[in-house]
């Protein structure tokens, strides 16, 4: 007997649902519709997991388009378009009357997820008969492709088995299988798997990113929800369907364990209900129970992965009280089967330091053949052992949910903390409006008071926002907001450090640069309303109305917004170098001058509006001592080798306004850059591996390699010709081997005592460089194994005429703080980087080198960093010539 039978029996046997097996067997007697959906190999053409062959997403998208028209068991529902435009699907699979009463189950279920909407008794009532809700998603991560093939096998089973047990399943469940969480992503792994199938690169690596902007890190952007199939899902959980369980099928590397269920490793988030993790415990057992039982061999528990942190599409949910369920399967080469000796299966991941049998991995895998069907198979097993354990323990799951909510209310009553607040007096708007939405994207409540209050002793005024505790995601606001103290881990008391799954610290407000206030006390709430959406607050455009110039208040990421859309427009623009008094306010260095020009004052008008930033018009002559900002020709270098780093970095820029044109190997092995460019911007990658690329033998030839001798010759050619070189975090050690720059980095030094897995760091900044300009002088970067610099005394150069070069001018732009330095995460080691440059201008020839030593634009996160990045862009040096310009 299967376990989920198994189960189906238990339900019925113990009376938690009393009708359970009448409601089957009439399913199971019931009159088939005209048409009975087609089996997915009779549809598709083949099985799933067939060698060499993979369902494109046209096809799964019609497949169950084709399945619900025919079953009364099926409903399509759209949650919404990707960044490519195309469709996100979900099936909505349960018992024909559940299907009928859809609108009703969602709606009590969202009665379920805000405890303040019904009473104990009310919800106990509720909990006896209502449906548990459980998300099933594949394929976030699209070069992980098995659960995409499995989930036509999923729909085909649930929607047309006569089998009792599916049947009582089904009458307890409302099942939503969202068959491709990254569609676009599944399109590009699919186009180029069929285009080297049968060549020397079939099952290779694919020389670009499997979404357009951030392939695997589209499931780390689970909270910032910079990604609009984020935000979809965001909403479609949130505020239409609040599944109580979700599950997320994902793939790992080939020559360890087999299959990964729940229990995760340590450490855990400590806001999120002990339920969470004793309700994971008990269903990923029972997937591991099924898997065990089908004679599904390595199957692993209680390592490898953590849910620490909260930015995946399945850790973001926790917040929300929904158990959320990880699964990793071994994966092959796409569609391509492989065969690993027994010699070649290792261990050494957390909780497993051995391959050998032990508790939490009873029944090692022999090695052998793992092919994508392998893949299909175990994942099935382990969604038929949930699906039966949800059913069994519906009423206890449904029940959790609701009381989840309701410990977190009591919880923000009571205080400790009571609230957080957001002062209306901010240095970036930008960055408070991105904050605020993001939280309501994620349903938290915010307030804004309508009059003056005093919490904690202090006194804030009318227009100050407040995020009230007392609220069912409480834990989510928490987790968001609240400084990480990540709980160091080592094998032994001696041993090195055991670097988290992800990052150690994300603390937003930190990150973003936005004074957000802990309120640990009670307090009476002062008169507010409800905010339905984040927006920035906008400003005035002051002084004359036919100015001879504008000054623009230009601080935060809007001022360079701002300079963006005025140069494009053929404004001259230029920043002030010194504090400037106009109209009663005055303007830090860094503001914007505009003399005024046609067609100034819409385009002064809407930065008021939309950037909210404040504009004086003046007359007279301008200050005379500022800076220009020219409309500098960007590169942005984009390696065949997957990098994140350039994908995120593309995306900022576009958001910011920033023209630029992407850069190939190629692009710059060809030289003359100067001619087409101002300014280039290396991604952060280590040397090597930018100089390097792609071996060849693993992509076709005009994918392998890297930059290459002549690619960093033409780049060396470019600085010295008086270009710009803005190297991000780990690329800076290209340009300091390459310009023989007087320059090391501490952090990578040999022996180091150095650990920094992720985390905030405090940050000083020198007012007085342009790269600082529209900055706060004291702020955070997000440091991840990244760099910290030493000047050293510069050794001598040749300049090719048998005299000496004029050694580098080197600015100190930033510093790491001199003592406590972590605001967020882990950090071990302090004293190597302490006081020590974090970023540095370098001249060199005619141009110069900007190396950002930490990741200023991480995952589009570290808003308080961004204008390192952009004024580096500003600052550039435009070039006289523009006729062989690439830039759009």
């Amino acid at each position: 007997m299967s376990v989920t039978r198994a189960v189906a029996v238990r339900l019925a046997r113990a009376r938690l649902v009393p009708a359970a097996l009448a409601v089957a067997a009439l399913l199971a007697r019931a009159t088939p519709l005209a048409a009975q959906p087609p089996a997915p190999e009779a549809f598709f053409g083949f099985r799933m997991g067939a060698d060499g062959r993979l369902a494109t997403a046209d096809a799964i998208e019609r497949y169950f388009e084709t399945v619900a028209a025919q079953s009364d068991r099926v409903e399509i529902v759209d949650i919404g378009p990707t960044t490519e435009r195309h469709r996100t699907i979900a099936a909505i699979i349960s018992a024909p009357d559940n299907i009928a009463n859809l609108d009703r189950i969602r709606a009590a279920n969202q009665r379920l997820a805000d405890p303040r909407t019904l009473d104990r008794d009310e919800a106990r009532q509720l909990a006896a008969t209502h449906k548990t809700v459980l998300a099933i998603g594949a394929g976030i991560h699209a070069s992980e492709i098995g659960a995409t093939q499995a989930a036509n096998e999923l729909l085909y089973m649930l929607a047309t088995s006569a089998d009792a047990s599916i049947a009582g399943v089904l009458q307890q469940v409302v099942v939503i299988l969202i068959p491709s969480l990254n569609p676009d992503g599944h399109r590009l792994v699919v186009d180029w798997y069929e285009r080297q199938k049968g060549t020397p690169f079939d099952g290779g690596p694919m020389p670009w990113l499997y979404h357009k902007y951030v392939g695997h890190d589209i499931n780390r952007d689970g909270f910032m929800m910079n990604m609009v199939e984020s935000r979809n899902l965001a909403r479609f959980f949130y505020t239409e369907w609040h599944p109580q369980v979700f599950l997320t099928m994902h793939q790992m590397g080939a020559n360890g364990p087999r299959f990964f269920v729940p229990p995760n490793d340590d450490p855990i988030d400590p806001n999120y209900d002990p339920l969470i993790w004793r309700t994971a415990a008990l269903l990923g057992s029972a997937m591991a129970l099924e898997l065990q039982s089908n004679g599904r061999r390595g199957v692993v528990s209680n390592a490898m992965y953590d849910y620490y942190w909260p930015g995946y599409e399945d850790s973001a949910p926790l917040g929300h009280n929904t158990v959320c369920l990880l699964t990793e399967v071994a994966g092959v080469r796409v569609a391509s089967p492989i065969t690993v000796a027994p010699a070649d299966l290792r261990a050494g991941q957390r909780g497993l330091p051995e391959y050998r049998p032990q508790i939490n991995f009873p029944d090692p895998w022999p090695g052998g053949a793992w092919t994508l069907r392998d893949i299909v198979d175990y994942d099935l097993s382990a969604v038929r052992g949930l699906l039966g354990a949800v059913a069994a323990y519906r009423e206890t799951i449904v029940q959790n949910f609701y009381d989840m909510g309701r410990r977190a209310v009591d919880a923000g009553r009571q205080g400790g903390p009571f609230a957080f607040i957001i002062p209306p007096e901010q240095h970036d708007k930008l960055a408070v409006a991105k904050l605020e939405e993001l939280l309501l994207q994620g349903a938290i409540e915010i307030h804004r008071a309508l009059e003056p209050f005093r919490a904690d002793g202090d006194p804030y005024p009318a227009g100050t926002d407040i995020i009230l505790l007392a609220q069912p995601y409480r834990a989510y606001v928490k987790t968001l907001l609240e400084r990480q103290a990540y709980p160091a881990r080592r094998a032994s008391a001696e041993g090195p450090p055991e670097r988290p799954y992800d990052v150690a610290g994300w603390t937003l407000p930190q990150q973003m640069g936005v004074d957000v206030r802990l309120i640990e006390r009670t307090f009476e709430p002062p008169a507010m309303s409800r905010l339905s959406s984040a927006t920035t607050a906008p400003a005035t455009v002051w002084g004359e109305r036919r100015p001879d110039y504008y000054v623009v208040d230009a601080r935060g990421n809007g001022g360079a917004i701002a300079a963006n859309r005025l140069t494009a427009r053929g404004g001259a623009v230029s920043w002030t170098t010194r504090a400037l008094d106009v109209g009663g306010f005055r303007h830090a260095p860094g503001a914007l001058i505009v003399p005024f020009f046609k067609g100034a004052e819409p385009i002064v008008a809407g930065i008021a509006v939309e950037l909210g930033l404040r504009v004086d018009g003046a007359k007279g002559k301008p200050p005379s001592d500022t800076r220009p900002i020219g409309r500098a020709r960007v590169g942005l270098y984009k390696p065949w080798v997957e990098n994140i780093d350039e994908g995120w970095t593309r995306w900022l820029l576009e958001r910011h306004e920033f023209r630029f044109a992407s850069l190939s190997d190629a692009d710059v092995r060809a030289g003359n850059l100067r001619a087409a460019y101002d300014v280039i911007i290396l991604p952060s990658a280590p040397a090597d591996r930018l100089v390097a690329g792609h071996a060849a033998g693993v992509v076709p030839p005009q994918y392998a390699g890297g930059l290459g001798e002549s690619g960093v010759h033409a780049l060396r050619a470019f600085v010295e010709a008086g270009g710009t070189l803005v190297c991000l975090d780990q690329s800076g050690g290209l340009a300091i081997d390459m310009l023989a720059l007087p320059i090391r980095d501490v952090a990578r030094a040999e022996g180091t005592k150095l650990f920094c897995p992720g985390s905030i760091l405090r940050i000083e900044l020198d007012p007085s460089q342009p790269l600082a300009f529209g900055m706060a002088p004291r702020t955070t970067g997000f440091f991840a194994f990244s760099a910290a610099y030493e000047l050293a005394p510069p050794p001598a150069q040749a300049d090719g005429n048998g005299g000496s070069a004029p050694a580098p001018s080197i600015q100190t732009v930033a510093r790491y703080g001199d003592r406590d330095l972590l605001v967020s995460g882990w950090l071990e080691g302090e004293e190597v980087i302490a006081g020590r440059p974090a970023v540095l201008e370098a001249s060199v020839g005619a141009g110069r080198v900007v190396l950002l030593g930490f990741r200023v634009q991480h995952r589009g996160q570290s808003l308080a960093s961004f204008r390192l990045l952009f004024n580096a862009l500003l600052a550039a040096r435009p070039g006289l010539v523009r006729t062989n310009s690439r830039v759009p």
